[in-house]
């Protein structure tokens, strides 16, 4: 009997020492009315326009590590990435997300989290996607504190209530029509 409590101890402990905590990787119904500190934007100048599928295809991916921990030390969720919501939805600036396990991180455990974006058509991955475009049509949120709730905690718990939006750096459009005059007049110049 002894033995068989010994062994049902060790087998709960060990349960519990592989445990993995989880978030709720959304970004609508953080708070009531969705509000636009939790929306991503694709217009980085002037926060415009919410980033919807309209943009391209762009997707949002949760990165996470321990507290304190750099930017470049935070890896990536082992779920894909989420897509944006369609130009027709009512929460423009949001993803369609879910549950993500942050491996090794049990019950109570604090977590730094990250929330990147990129459009596919630039890479499979952020860091591809900024490499190609030297950071722009790629965004990221504020690393931010997460606490991973106790077992049983209600649904609540589980929301990224630290997450701030963000925008994707996008140029402005007055970058480009300067350098379309540019190169219009230097061919000008040229045929000269």
């Amino acid at each position: 009997m002894k033995k068989l409590l010994i062994v049902g101890l060790l087998m709960i402990a060990s349960a519990s020492a592989f445990a993995q905590g989880t978030v709720n990787f959304n970004n609508n119904g953080l708070l009531a009315g969705n509000p636009d500190s939790i929306k991503v934007f694709y217009d980085e100048a002037s926060k415009g326009q919410p980033l919807t599928v309209a943009f391209g295809t762009y997707v949002a991916q949760l990165y996470y590590g321990a507290p304190g921990s750099p930017e470049s030390a935070l890896k990536a969720v082992g779920s894909p990435a989420s897509n944006f919501r369609a130009a027709t939805t009512t929460l423009p600036g949001t993803w369609s997300g879910g549950t993500r396990t942050l491996d090794g991180f049990a019950e109570l455990a604090a977590v730094s989290l990250q929330v990147r974006v990129w459009n596919t058509a630039d890479g499979s991955d952020y860091g591809a996607a900024f490499a190609k475009n030297n950071g722009l049509f790629t965004g990221k949120s504020s690393i931010f504190s997460y606490t991973v709730p106790a077992a049983g905690s209600p649904p609540a718990a589980y929301l990224m209530t630290g997450f701030q939006g963000f925008s994707v750096a996008v140029p402005e459009p007055s970058v480009i029509v300067l350098g379309i005059l540019g190169a219009g007049a230097f061919l000008l110049r040229r045929r000269k």
